[in-house]
């Protein structure tokens, strides 16, 4: 029997969503954002037909996974994430987006990882020029408002409105329904997204690569902010033991416009772990 949720003692949340039949691995779901919190890698999981358990990795003071004081407990992010995926064996960490960036600015990672799958990612803030040509070239004057707003009254409720303005940004045109769906029901957390605004997202640099676990890296088709090439530009990704694959169809929740591709990837990942 699992226990519905673990908790670690830096305040880091494990929550159980399933379990199938052959080798136990754990996998540990880590969201983006900060502040989106793992609610927003559900659909992900679902889709999903994975040997061994499954669980939702929220870390102290992000998402719906609260303390006293978020700021606080999150800046100590890189502890609590080493924490938590010492909790269990046969450890697979899968990070979406600022998710997959924690995990490479954590170099002891890499002794007690099992496998590492990167997506929708970036190995440097490569990510943000993308970011900004892409609001450069998509200019949205409602967006640039919410975020002077935003600037002025950092409040979760602004912060859900920019990300649902934005929304146009990171699903095709046809998994934008489906992807507003999901972004309405998340948790929002401001205190976690202000701080990796403020001490993170400028100044990342991956400080480790996998040498010799497996690795997936992938990314959606048509993500103009953490797009493949990202990594595939980056020469020090070129190893055997790294995996990369784009999803056609697909943006920054690649899951959301092509869940039987991320299925199929996810299961061909399955065929390289021991």
């Amino acid at each position: 029997m699992h226990k519905n949720a673990v908790w670690t003692k830096l305040g880091s949340r494990l929550r159980f969503v399933k379990s199938e039949k052959g080798v136990p691995f754990n996998w540990l779901f880590l969201p983006g954002g900060p502040g989106l919190g793992s609610e927003s890698l559900h659909e992900l999981i679902d889709c999903l037909n994975l040997p061994g358990s499954l669980w939702c990795l929220d870390l102290p003071g992000d998402g719906s996974n609260t303390a006293a004081n978020n700021t606080e407990a999150f800046k100590h992010w890189s502890s609590a994430l080493l924490e938590a995926v010492n909790v269990f064996e046969h450890v697979i960490l899968v990070g979406h987006s600022t998710g997959g960036m924690y995990a490479l600015a954590t170099p002891l990672l890499e002794d007690a990882l099992t496998g590492l799958v990167l997506i929708d990612s970036a190995p440097d803030t490569s990510w943000q020029i993308a970011l900004g040509e892409m609001m450069k070239a998509s200019p949205m004057p409602a967006l640039e408002h919410l975020h002077q707003l935003y600037m002025q009254n950092s409040t979760p409720a602004i912060l859900k409105e920019m990300t649902l303005t934005s929304a146009s940004y990171f699903f095709t045109e046809q998994g934008l329904q489906k992807g507003l769906s999901m972004l309405q029901n998340l948790p929002y957390n401001v205190e976690t997204c202000n701080w990796s605004d403020k001490n993170f997202d400028s100044t990342y640099q991956a400080l480790w690569i996998p040498k010799t676990i497996p690795t997936l890296i992938m990314a959606g088709s048509q993500d103009r902010m953490t797009s493949l090439s990202l990594f595939k530009q980056n020469e020090a990704f070129s190893r055997p033991n790294i995996t990369m694959r784009e999803i056609s169809q697909a943006n920054h929740f690649p899951w959301i416009e092509n869940p039987e591709e991320v299925a199929a990837v996810f299961s061909e990942y399955c065929q390289n772990i021991r």
